[in-house]
């Protein structure tokens, strides 16, 4: 009885998801939306590194995903590359305040040059905000570019956040019908 637990506990199918993009484009605000961690009144701390999240789905079978949130600060470039190791899923965010943080998006984009995810989101964030500067048109125009499924948020307020979280977890499950490994 205990066996067939303890090898039932690794048959759980865990898919890895990695956030990527520049520092405090709101990254951990997503990831922590995700795993519906997220407390509003909460201050945002900067990500060391990597943190790592967890995204639940109940669909007849239990499906994880592993979500390695990827700190945007240049300090941690040098060993994150490393991180996009088979992952299934890479979303990457901007912020429509910055521009420079969508154009820094190539850079993040070259991480999975030896690595292949099924699907790569590009995620327009902070859409609430009276400072913006990267147009819909723009954004758009740059996701269609690099073949990247777009979708604009506000990940602080849940804005155009369903549209997207309903994507990934339709993603999810197809990857895991398929048995993609």
């Amino acid at each position: 009885m205990i066996k067939q637990s303890v090898s039932n506990m690794f048959k759980k199918n865990i898919y890895k998801v990695v956030v990527g993009g520049e520092g405090a484009v709101g990254k951990t605000t997503i990831c922590q939306r995700l795993a519906g961690t997220l407390e509003r009144e909460k201050d945002r701390l900067m990500t060391i590194g990597v943190d790592f999240h967890s995204l639940k789905i109940k669909n007849g079978k239990l499906f994880e995903a592993q979500v390695w949130d990827l700190g945007g600060q240049e300090q941690f470039r040098d060993f994150q590359q490393p991180f996009f190791k088979n992952a299934k899923i890479a979303i990457f965010v901007f912020s429509v305040e910055w521009f420079d943080t969508m154009v820094y998006i190539d850079f993040w984009l070259d991480m999975l040059k030896d690595e292949n995810p099924v699907k790569i989101y590009l995620i327009g964030n902070k859409i609430d905000s009276p400072n913006r500067f990267v147009r819909i048109d723009e954004a758009l125009e740059f996701a269609r570019d690099r073949n990247l499924s777009y979708y604009e948020i506000s990940a602080i307020k849940g804005t155009g956040f369903e549209n997207f979280k309903e994507d990934l977890i339709q993603t999810i499950q197809t990857i895991a019908n398929l048995n993609i490994n």
